[in-house]
């Protein structure tokens, strides 16, 4: 069995998020104006930034962990890093295989993005994300917000990425890049910054190939089959129709091509006709296409000295096409899928925020329509009730899925400084969801802020979620349309529901010196209908499913140390997350599983036990320095997840010398050398919960960056 066989049910995507009109005005405090002060009130609540570097709190209760684009810029890799490096490098996130993450143990795709005070379509966080969309070079400062979260979000509430994008008429720049390597890496860059008559312009674009589209399925230093050939151009352009108001316009594209890793020396488990001499494991040839494209209009201001607004409209399409190797899918998995799925959605969302005395109120709205569709033909072969093979010769499965699904959301706010030193940020929130999955909830929020004095901030808060399920794997009809084949499954309920958690989370932020800032948190949160997501028997489909109930709980620990010329971190983290029972999605299970599943609790594979980041940066005159590294105990595996893997450590070194080209400006080269230990790290395993096949990390890897900068 292959690794990104899974990778076909992300591609059953198809959703469509229609405007709902502008029913209930916006709520929460929010930063209206890129310009705006960060300490301000209304920037807390929707950037939630502040002004400090390093781990800080947000005037909302949030725990706040930040990077500037010089922070991103310093690392080993710089900003060719993928964004789940960036964020990997921050306390409570893990790494999985194919850049994926979970945050404070939550499923891959429970966190959210938020750009420029926008929260952006739930979907472009995909499960795995093959190709991210958000890569570092546009980033002005990101924020990972997680914690008690205000009630303006919700939906995937693991923690918010929130990111401040360069703006043109705040900085005027150039620069090209080419960054070439080892296992076939060559990848070219661009960024404009302009200003002109008060249009702000931004523009980046790249274009990458390598050999290592996914994480190898194989130890070795190169994967197998595993080329990819992506690009990516975005945009951001913003116009100040008033002194107080603002339109801006976001846009972004990305495509790209992938092989999808083998591993050579597999049995065959099939027999095909015409085809007495299986081919080998190793030279399957499948394909995973996809294109993507974002547009997000914003308009924000000022309505009078205390009330500020923002409404944004968002179109996100997707375009997924998986093409299988059909004989060698067929006698290595008894399936061979072709997949062609597409997603359309429309999000309208609107903010209006204003301040009565000690008190800053606010009230808001999300609406969308999420239309999805996939269109899916398979070969497979008869089988009996044992998935015994009972002819040679394969026959075709048709199985396609469309649903229009509706999200809406309703809430209000109140930041309120009871004192100079002490703040409640209180807030209650209304959602439902109707089509494939269906549910409502009403969540209440509330924390507590106290800072006694300027160096030391404490908090604490509780606050009801409510998560929906990753709509793109959802089918319905895939049990009824593979019964009595090689890829049918056990029964079990096919649709998700919400997922409801109730979470407490408590810490404190102390300023040790003017340049050491230290913080530690604790959380715990007590699930019920705790989705995660998994494979369909032996079809390559990444479904949701929900777990009965459960808890998950942490702790963390963060340092950073900043001066003009060095900058260093260390980051600790602990946790785990306990479920039991399985309410839907039991076809994901040997039924010896799902029997011991639904008696015991069982420890989820997504977080290590133990984990732990750090880095160092240090600049002198033209040169400059950096580490980073990452530690994990060990992710679980094997049946019902009662194994862990070996540990994994990752260590990333990079050198940097710039020249002054007269007439032309500055031009860098930086050498980084990935995995500097060439540890052998095994992230996934050949068996467990949803899981295909082995994923390894990187190997040592050598790469070259050159960037004139003019």
């Amino acid at each position: 069995m292959r690794i990104m066989g899974n990778s076909v049910t992300c591609i059953a995507r198809r959703i469509a998020l229609s405007s709902v009109a502008l029913a209930g005005l916006a709520l929460c405090p929010l930063a209206v104006r890129a310009d705006a002060t960060a300490d301000s009130e209304l920037a807390t609540v929707v950037i939630e930034a502040s002004s400090a570097a390093g781990p800080t709190v947000s005037p909302s209760g949030a725990n706040q962990y930040t990077s500037s684009a010089a922070d991103i810029a310093a690392a080993p890799k710089g900003s060719s890093a993928p964004l789940t490096d960036v964020l990997a490098q921050m306390p409570g996130v893990a790494i999985d295989q194919n850049q994926q993450i979970h945050i404070r143990n939550t499923e891959g795709p429970q966190f959210q993005y938020q750009i420029n005070g926008v929260l952006i379509p739930l979907d472009i966080n995909t499960n795995p994300p093959f190709l991210s969309m958000i890569n570092p070079m546009f980033i002005k400062r990101l924020d990972l917000l997680d914690g008690v979260l205000p009630s303006r979000y919700s939906y995937a509430t693991g923690g918010v990425v929130s990111i401040q994008t360069k703006d043109g008429c705040e900085q005027q720049f150039g620069d090209v890049s080419l960054m070439g390597g080892q296992r076939d890496t060559i990848e070219p860059g661009f960024e404009y910054a302009g200003c002109h008559d008060g249009l702000g312009s931004y523009v980046s674009g790249l274009y990458q190939q390598s050999n290592t589209a996914f994480s190898s399925a194989t130890p070795g230093p190169t994967p197998i089959h595993d080329f990819t050939k992506q690009g990516q151009l975005f945009g951001f352009f913003s116009y100040n129709l008033t002194p107080t108001d603002t339109l801006s316009l976001l846009v972004s594209g990305a495509k790209s091509s992938n092989q999808l890793p083998n591993v050579a020396g597999l049995p065959s488990e099939f027999q095909l006709a015409g085809v007495p001499v299986p081919p080998s494991s190793s030279g399957i040839d499948s394909y995973l296409d996809f294109s993507d494209a974002l547009a997000v209009l914003t308009l924000n201001g000022s309505l009078a000295d205390n009330v500020s607004y923002q409404i944004a409209y968002a179109q996100h399409v997707i375009e997924q096409r998986f093409e299988p190797d059909p004989v060698g899918e067929l006698i290595y998995q008894g399936v061979a899928s072709t997949a062609a799925h597409e997603d359309h959605d429309y999000t309208l969302e609107g903010d209006l925020s204003f301040t009565l005395g000690p008190h800053t109120l606010g009230t808001g709205f999300y609406a969308g329509e999420y239309r999805v569709a996939a269109n899916d033909s398979s070969l497979v072969f008869p089988a009996n009730e044992a998935l015994e093979q009972l002819s040679d010769m394969p026959i075709t499965v048709l199985n396609n899925a469309h649903a229009n699904n509706y999200l809406g959301g309703l809430y209000v706010s109140d930041l309120w400084r009871i004192l100079p030193t002490v703040s409640v940020s209180a807030g209650l929130r209304f959602d439902t969801l109707s089509g494939f999955s269906s549910g409502h909830q009403l969540d209440p929020s509330v924390s507590l802020v106290w800072r006694p004095d300027t160096a030391t901030t404490f908090h604490t808060g509780f606050a009801r979620y409510f998560q929906v399920p990753s709509l793109l794997g959802i089918s319905p009809t895939v049990q009824a349309a593979f019964a009595g084949t090689t890829a049918a499954g056990p029964p079990g309920v096919a649709t998700p529901v919400p997922e409801d958690d109730r979470e407490w989370d408590s810490g404190v932020v102390h300023q040790l010196t003017g340049h050491l800032t230290v913080s530690a948190d604790a959380f715990y949160e007590w699930t019920t209908h705790y989705l995660d997501t998994g494979q369909f028997g032996v079809v390559p489909i990444f479904a949701p499913f929900n777990y009965n109930q459960g808890h998950v709980w942490g702790g963390e620990l963060a340092l950073r140390y900043q001066t003009e010329q060095l900058t260093a971190y260390v980051n600790f983290t602990t946790g785990r997350n306990w479920q039991r029972g399985v309410v839907t999605g039991q076809f994901n299970f040997d039924p010896a599983e799902l029997a011991y599943i639904d008696t015991h609790a069982i420890v989820l594979d997504h977080q290590p036990l133990y984990g732990a980041s750090t880095g160092v940066s240090w600049r002198l005159g033209a040169y400059s320095l950096s580490a980073d590294g990452i530690y994990s105990s060990g992710l679980r595996a094997g049946f019902a997840d009662l194994e862990k893997l070996p540990s994994v450590t990752q260590v990333d070194l990079s050198g940097e010398r710039s020249w002054r080209v007269p007439g032309v400006g500055t031009l860098t080269n930086r050498i980084a050398v990935l995995n500097v230990l060439d540890r052998i790290n095994l992230i996934r395993p050949a068996e467990g919960i949803g899981i295909f096949q082995s994923a390894y990390g990187p190997r040592r890897t050598l790469y070259d960056t050159l960037t004139l900068h003019f």
